[in-house]
Protein backbone atom coordinates (compact mmCIF):
# COMPACT_ATOMS: atom_id res chain seq x y z
CA UNK A 1 0.00 0.00 0.00
CA UNK A 2 1.16 3.57 -0.70
CA UNK A 3 2.37 5.05 2.63
CA UNK A 4 1.01 8.45 1.59
CA UNK A 5 -2.49 6.94 1.26
CA UNK A 6 -2.23 5.50 4.76
CA UNK A 7 -1.15 8.86 6.18
CA UNK A 8 -4.01 10.63 4.41
CA UNK A 9 -6.50 8.12 5.80
CA UNK A 10 -5.07 8.51 9.28
CA UNK A 11 -5.67 12.27 9.06
CA UNK A 12 -9.19 11.93 7.64
CA UNK A 13 -11.86 13.95 9.48
CA UNK A 14 -14.03 10.85 9.20
CA UNK A 15 -11.91 9.01 11.78
CA UNK A 16 -10.93 9.68 15.37
CA UNK A 17 -8.01 7.55 16.55
CA UNK A 18 -7.13 8.44 20.15
CA UNK A 19 -4.20 6.01 20.23
CA UNK A 20 -3.00 5.75 16.63
CA UNK A 21 -0.62 2.94 15.69
CA UNK A 22 1.60 2.58 12.66
CA UNK A 23 1.14 -1.20 12.38
CA UNK A 24 -1.62 -2.46 14.68
CA UNK A 25 -2.44 -6.17 14.85
CA UNK A 26 -6.04 -5.25 14.10
CA UNK A 27 -8.04 -2.10 13.41
CA UNK A 28 -11.53 -1.89 14.92
CA UNK A 29 -13.75 0.57 13.05
CA UNK A 30 -16.66 1.73 15.23
CA UNK A 31 -19.81 3.23 13.73
CA UNK A 32 -22.06 5.49 15.84
CA UNK A 33 -25.78 5.35 16.52
CA UNK A 34 -28.11 8.07 15.21
CA UNK A 35 -27.15 11.54 16.38
CA UNK A 36 -23.74 10.51 17.68
CA UNK A 37 -20.16 10.72 16.45
CA UNK A 38 -16.95 9.32 17.88
CA UNK A 39 -17.69 10.05 21.55
CA UNK A 40 -19.48 6.75 22.40
CA UNK A 41 -16.14 5.04 21.69
CA UNK A 42 -13.89 7.51 23.51
CA UNK A 43 -13.01 5.10 26.35
CA UNK A 44 -12.61 2.00 24.22
CA UNK A 45 -8.84 2.31 23.59
CA UNK A 46 -8.31 2.49 27.37
CA UNK A 47 -10.60 -0.46 28.12
CA UNK A 48 -9.22 -2.92 25.57
CA UNK A 49 -6.74 -5.23 27.32
CA UNK A 50 -4.46 -5.37 24.27
CA UNK A 51 -2.66 -2.26 23.05
CA UNK A 52 -2.19 -3.63 19.54
CA UNK A 53 -5.87 -3.21 18.63
CA UNK A 54 -6.42 0.26 17.22
CA UNK A 55 -9.86 1.79 17.72
CA UNK A 56 -10.91 3.90 14.73
CA UNK A 57 -14.10 5.75 15.68
CA UNK A 58 -16.08 6.91 12.66
CA UNK A 59 -17.13 10.56 12.84
CA UNK A 60 -19.57 11.54 10.07
CA UNK A 61 -20.09 15.19 9.13
CA UNK A 62 -22.51 17.31 11.13
CA UNK A 63 -21.32 16.40 14.64
CA UNK A 64 -18.55 17.10 17.15
CA UNK A 65 -15.75 19.03 15.45
CA UNK A 66 -17.58 18.61 12.08
CA UNK A 67 -20.69 20.32 13.42
CA UNK A 68 -20.84 22.97 10.69
CA UNK A 69 -20.66 20.47 7.82
CA UNK A 70 -23.95 19.24 6.31
CA UNK A 71 -25.06 15.81 7.49
CA UNK A 72 -25.38 13.00 4.97
CA UNK A 73 -29.00 11.89 4.50
CA UNK A 74 -28.61 9.25 1.78
CA UNK A 75 -27.10 5.81 2.40
CA UNK A 76 -25.41 5.43 -1.05
CA UNK A 77 -23.67 8.78 -0.60
CA UNK A 78 -22.56 7.79 2.90
CA UNK A 79 -21.23 4.43 1.72
CA UNK A 80 -19.26 6.08 -1.09
CA UNK A 81 -17.62 8.43 1.40
CA UNK A 82 -16.86 5.64 3.87
CA UNK A 83 -15.25 3.46 1.19
CA UNK A 84 -13.12 6.39 0.07
CA UNK A 85 -12.06 7.47 3.56
CA UNK A 86 -11.62 4.11 5.29
CA UNK A 87 -10.34 1.72 2.63
CA UNK A 88 -6.74 3.04 2.67
CA UNK A 89 -6.54 1.61 6.21
CA UNK A 90 -7.73 -1.86 5.15
CA UNK A 91 -4.10 -2.90 4.66
CA UNK A 92 -4.19 -5.40 7.52
CA UNK A 93 -6.73 -7.32 9.62
CA UNK A 94 -9.75 -5.23 10.63
CA UNK A 95 -13.21 -5.56 12.12
CA UNK A 96 -16.41 -3.48 12.17
CA UNK A 97 -18.58 -2.63 15.19
CA UNK A 98 -21.78 -0.62 14.90
CA UNK A 99 -24.59 0.20 17.30
CA UNK A 100 -28.21 0.75 16.20
CA UNK A 101 -28.02 2.78 12.95
CA UNK A 102 -24.27 2.15 13.08
CA UNK A 103 -24.91 -1.60 12.85
CA UNK A 104 -26.93 -1.14 9.66
CA UNK A 105 -24.24 1.09 8.17
CA UNK A 106 -21.45 -1.35 9.10
CA UNK A 107 -23.43 -4.18 7.51
CA UNK A 108 -24.17 -2.32 4.29
CA UNK A 109 -20.59 -1.06 4.08
CA UNK A 110 -19.38 -4.66 4.30
CA UNK A 111 -21.70 -5.59 1.43
CA UNK A 112 -20.51 -2.57 -0.57
CA UNK A 113 -16.87 -3.60 -0.06
CA UNK A 114 -17.76 -7.08 -1.37
CA UNK A 115 -19.43 -5.58 -4.45
CA UNK A 116 -16.26 -3.59 -5.19
CA UNK A 117 -13.89 -6.50 -4.58
CA UNK A 118 -12.22 -4.74 -1.64
CA UNK A 119 -10.98 -6.35 1.61
CA UNK A 120 -13.67 -7.39 4.08
CA UNK A 121 -13.65 -7.22 7.88
CA UNK A 122 -12.78 -10.50 9.57
CA UNK A 123 -15.58 -9.93 12.09
CA UNK A 124 -18.75 -7.86 11.87
CA UNK A 125 -20.19 -6.92 15.27
CA UNK A 126 -23.74 -5.53 15.20
CA UNK A 127 -25.29 -4.09 18.34
CA UNK A 128 -28.73 -2.83 19.33
CA UNK A 129 -30.21 -3.40 15.89
CA UNK A 130 -32.80 -5.72 14.46
CA UNK A 131 -31.63 -7.70 11.46
CA UNK A 132 -32.00 -5.72 8.21
CA UNK A 133 -34.28 -8.37 6.70
CA UNK A 134 -36.91 -7.89 9.43
CA UNK A 135 -37.02 -4.19 10.09
CA UNK A 136 -40.11 -3.09 11.99
CA UNK A 137 -41.63 -0.68 9.47
CA UNK A 138 -42.75 1.76 12.16
CA UNK A 139 -44.09 5.14 11.01
CA UNK A 140 -41.28 7.57 10.13
CA UNK A 141 -40.15 10.11 12.73
CA UNK A 142 -37.83 12.41 10.82
CA UNK A 143 -40.57 14.72 9.51
CA UNK A 144 -42.44 15.24 12.79
CA UNK A 145 -42.70 18.60 14.50
CA UNK A 146 -40.14 19.27 17.24
CA UNK A 147 -42.14 18.23 20.32
CA UNK A 148 -43.69 15.22 18.60
CA UNK A 149 -40.27 14.20 17.30
CA UNK A 150 -38.74 14.31 20.78
CA UNK A 151 -41.67 12.41 22.33
CA UNK A 152 -41.72 9.63 19.74
CA UNK A 153 -37.93 9.34 19.73
CA UNK A 154 -37.98 8.92 23.50
CA UNK A 155 -40.70 6.28 23.34
CA UNK A 156 -38.87 4.15 20.76
CA UNK A 157 -35.26 4.44 21.83
CA UNK A 158 -35.22 4.82 25.62
CA UNK A 159 -35.24 8.58 25.31
CA UNK A 160 -32.85 11.45 24.91
CA UNK A 161 -30.65 11.87 28.02
CA UNK A 162 -32.21 14.18 30.62
CA UNK A 163 -29.08 16.34 30.76
CA UNK A 164 -29.57 17.07 27.05
CA UNK A 165 -33.32 17.72 27.36
CA UNK A 166 -32.54 20.20 30.13
CA UNK A 167 -30.29 22.26 27.83
CA UNK A 168 -32.36 23.53 24.87
CA UNK A 169 -29.34 25.02 23.09
CA UNK A 170 -27.62 21.61 23.01
CA UNK A 171 -30.85 19.85 22.06
CA UNK A 172 -31.32 22.22 19.12
CA UNK A 173 -27.85 21.29 17.85
CA UNK A 174 -28.55 17.56 18.11
CA UNK A 175 -32.07 17.40 16.63
CA UNK A 176 -31.06 18.17 12.99
CA UNK A 177 -28.39 15.45 13.18
CA UNK A 178 -30.92 12.97 14.53
CA UNK A 179 -33.38 13.84 11.78
CA UNK A 180 -30.74 13.36 9.08
CA UNK A 181 -29.63 10.02 10.52
CA UNK A 182 -33.18 8.77 10.89
CA UNK A 183 -33.84 9.59 7.23
CA UNK A 184 -31.11 7.10 6.32
CA UNK A 185 -32.80 4.45 8.44
CA UNK A 186 -36.35 5.24 7.30
CA UNK A 187 -35.47 5.21 3.60
CA UNK A 188 -33.57 1.95 3.84
CA UNK A 189 -34.89 -0.98 1.83
CA UNK A 190 -33.29 -4.37 2.33
CA UNK A 191 -32.07 -6.08 -0.83
CA UNK A 192 -31.42 -9.83 -0.94
CA UNK A 193 -27.77 -10.76 -1.41
CA UNK A 194 -25.77 -13.89 -0.51
CA UNK A 195 -24.73 -14.13 3.15
CA UNK A 196 -21.42 -12.50 3.97
CA UNK A 197 -18.21 -14.57 4.24
CA UNK A 198 -17.37 -12.99 7.63
CA UNK A 199 -17.96 -13.93 11.26
CA UNK A 200 -21.00 -12.13 12.65
CA UNK A 201 -21.70 -11.31 16.30
CA UNK A 202 -24.90 -9.65 17.52
CA UNK A 203 -25.27 -7.80 20.85
CA UNK A 204 -28.54 -6.74 22.42
CA UNK A 205 -30.09 -5.29 25.58
CA UNK A 206 -32.54 -7.39 27.55
CA UNK A 207 -34.69 -4.29 28.21
CA UNK A 208 -34.47 -2.79 24.73
CA UNK A 209 -38.07 -1.79 23.87
CA UNK A 210 -37.41 -1.98 20.15
CA UNK A 211 -34.94 -4.79 19.45
CA UNK A 212 -36.08 -8.18 20.72
CA UNK A 213 -33.83 -11.19 21.11
CA UNK A 214 -35.66 -12.84 18.19
CA UNK A 215 -35.06 -9.81 15.96
CA UNK A 216 -31.40 -9.90 16.92
CA UNK A 217 -31.09 -13.62 16.26
CA UNK A 218 -32.18 -13.19 12.63
CA UNK A 219 -28.78 -11.63 11.92
CA UNK A 220 -27.47 -15.21 11.68
CA UNK A 221 -28.98 -15.39 8.19
CA UNK A 222 -26.49 -12.77 7.00
CA UNK A 223 -23.32 -14.84 7.41
CA UNK A 224 -21.79 -17.93 5.85
CA UNK A 225 -19.42 -18.16 8.81
CA UNK A 226 -19.99 -18.56 12.54
CA UNK A 227 -22.64 -16.54 14.37
CA UNK A 228 -22.81 -15.65 18.05
CA UNK A 229 -25.17 -13.55 20.12
CA UNK A 230 -24.82 -11.93 23.55
CA UNK A 231 -27.44 -10.14 25.62
CA UNK A 232 -26.63 -7.41 28.14
CA UNK A 233 -28.83 -6.34 31.10
CA UNK A 234 -29.74 -2.93 29.76
CA UNK A 235 -31.94 -0.90 27.45
CA UNK A 236 -31.33 0.27 23.90
CA UNK A 237 -28.25 2.21 24.96
CA UNK A 238 -26.64 -0.58 27.00
CA UNK A 239 -23.53 0.37 25.03
CA UNK A 240 -23.24 3.48 27.21
CA UNK A 241 -24.57 1.89 30.40
CA UNK A 242 -22.21 -1.09 30.35
CA UNK A 243 -19.26 0.16 28.33
CA UNK A 244 -16.59 -1.95 30.03
CA UNK A 245 -18.63 -5.15 29.67
CA UNK A 246 -19.34 -4.43 26.00
CA UNK A 247 -15.66 -3.80 25.26
CA UNK A 248 -14.75 -7.02 27.08
CA UNK A 249 -17.25 -8.93 24.94
CA UNK A 250 -15.96 -7.30 21.76
CA UNK A 251 -12.40 -8.25 22.68
CA UNK A 252 -13.47 -11.84 23.32
CA UNK A 253 -15.17 -12.05 19.93
CA UNK A 254 -12.14 -10.57 18.18
CA UNK A 255 -9.94 -13.14 19.91
CA UNK A 256 -12.17 -15.93 18.60
CA UNK A 257 -12.00 -14.42 15.12
CA UNK A 258 -8.20 -14.35 15.28
CA UNK A 259 -8.01 -18.06 16.11
CA UNK A 260 -7.67 -20.22 12.98
CA UNK A 261 -10.46 -22.74 12.46
CA UNK A 262 -9.41 -26.35 13.25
Amino acid sequence: MNPESSIAAAESPWLVRRKPQASPRLRLFCFPYAGAGSLPYFRWPDLLPEADIEVCAVQPPGRENRLHEPSVEELPQLLDALVRELSPLFDGPFAFFGHSLGALIAFELTRELRRRGLPLPGTLLVSGSEAPSRRSGLPPLSGLRRDDFIRELSARYDGIPQQVLAQPEILDLILPILRADLKISERYTYQEEPPLPVRLCAFGGTRDPRVSEAALDTWRLQTQQSFSMKMFPGGHFFLNELTAQVVQAVHAELAVGATPAP
